[in-house]
């Protein structure tokens, strides 16, 4: 009798516990499903790369969606993908021409005005297209990398979306921006 009694503890311990268990494992499958960002709704990041062998260009807005009242932060990368002593090219007498481009890097946009927070030169001898250059300042070792900083504000009144660029040695990028206005 007294096995019996054990054995009918046992067994209800164990469903007991099982069936906690099985309750804790549900909720937490259901939290993680529910958490999933299957659509990249919470990622509010984009960013675009290109190279053309010898520098990278990646440009990034954070967040990609800006209300009427507020700012998206830019960031412009250039990473040397190739030691600078490689890009010369030896022309007639032995004479050596540096292929290093100039170390400015074009950033401009569409439906909002950047406020720049690097070195720049600006180029404003057409008063309708003022032109934005970043001063690249970049190592000559093999991976060294230069980063622009500037924040984009959209004008007023704000259209459905804008765009933001950079071109720097012959590569060109672009982003999108998703406008709102305040209601």
């Amino acid at each position: 009798m007294k096995n019996l009694s054990l054995y009918k503890y046992y067994n209800y311990f164990l469903v007991k516990n099982l069936t906690r268990l099985k309750c804790t494992l549900l909720i937490g499958a259901l939290f993680f499903i529910s958490c999933g960002d299957v659509n990249n709704l919470m990622i509010t990041k984009k960013e675009a790369k290109t190279e053309n062998g010898r520098f990278e260009l990646s440009l990034m807005i954070d967040p990609d969606i800006v209300y009427e009242s507020s700012s998206t932060k830019l960031i412009t990368k250039i990473k040397r993908l190739v030691p600078k002593d490689s890009l010369y090219t030896v022309g007639s007498d032995s004479v050596q021409i540096s292929t290093e481009p100039s170390m400015y890097c074009l950033i401009n946009s569409v439906g909002g005005s950047l406020d720049i927070h690097s070195l720049i030169y600006i180029d404003n001898q057409d008063q309708d297209n003022i032109k934005r250059w970043f001063e690249v300042s970049l190592a000559d070792s093999l991976g060294a990398t230069w980063e622009g900083l500037a924040f984009y504000i959209p004008s007023t009144p704000v259209k459905n979306a804008g765009h933001i660029s950079a071109i720097f040695d012959g590569m060109n990028l672009t982003l999108p921006v998703k406008l709102v206005a305040n209601q």
